[in-house]
């Protein structure tokens, strides 16, 4: 994690006190975080990933223990910001990109990632795009880690879209909040998935954990059918809802 400057950390501080002021002040819905949560209550470490524009409300479901966890952050002006305001919700930074870092990025994710003491999320479409679309590096994570991997969304009846390539969101106050999440999905051990295949599969499970939260919040669907859509014994989610099971081969 690398050091930011102390002013960053306190400036971020009543940042983060409003977030959590919009939080408190939203109804909520949670939805498919059931395997989630128990997974990090024994204190297993997991993959998470979320589309770029939905970063501000998604440390409210970081259900693991404060520090546990490490997210990819661009090296830049916004990225310094943006780790000091995670540090508040007790999310460490590595820091790199698609343009600056990414090689040492990727790697220090690989090195966590074997190493077992973390979980780690990530923005597959970030830091500059093109929205919605997923990184090669995101795909190689996914297939050689042994952890499963969950797909995140968050929806705000209430919300500001800015004009930024990924059209980012600001939660405001007095709204509904709706997070989703898919199953936990197995990529390793699949000699059939390939890199890009890969990315497709976390590309569409996104969009569709994201159609979920939409049409949940807007009253299109309800809870029990949004759960139907999210158990792991449907599509999209099987058969990577369940771990590979590998063959030994036979001299």
């Amino acid at each position: 994690m690398d050091t930011l400057p102390i002013r960053l950390r306190i400036a971020a501080y009543p940042v983060s006190l409003i977030l959590r002021l919009f939080r408190w002040t939203n109804r909520c819905q949670i939805i498919g975080f059931e395997e989630y949560r128990e997974r990090l209550a024994r204190g297993e470490h997991v993959l998470i990933a979320f589309w770029h524009n939905q970063g501000l409300f998604m440390p409210f479901v970081w259900f693991g223990r404060p520090g546990g966890i490490k997210l990819i952050v661009s090296r830049s002006k916004d990225g310094d910001l943006i780790s000091s305001l995670l540090l508040w919700f007790g999310i460490d930074n590595i820091r790199g990109s698609s343009s600056r870092g990414s090689t040492a990025a990727l790697k220090e994710l690989l090195r966590l990632d074997r190493k077992n003491t973390d979980s780690i999320v990530f923005t597959p479409d970030g830091p500059k795009g093109p929205i919605y679309k997923v990184k090669d590096g995101i795909g190689y994570l996914a297939t050689t880690s042994k952890k499963p991997l969950y797909l995140q969304s968050v929806c705000c009846t209430k919300a500001k879209e800015l004009s930024s390539w990924d059209k980012f969101r600001i939660p405001l106050p007095f709204g509904l909040a709706t997070w989703t999440c898919s199953p936990g999905l197995y990529l390793s051990g699949r000699p059939e998935l390939t890199l890009q295949e890969a990315g497709t599969l976390i590309e569409d499970g996104l969009n569709t954990v994201n159609r979920i939260a939409e049409a949940l919040a807007a009253g299109q669907i309800t809870k029990k059918e949004a759960g139907a859509l999210l158990d792991p014994n449907n599509l999209p989610w099987f058969p990577y809802s369940k771990p590979a099971i590998l063959h030994e081969s036979k001299c």
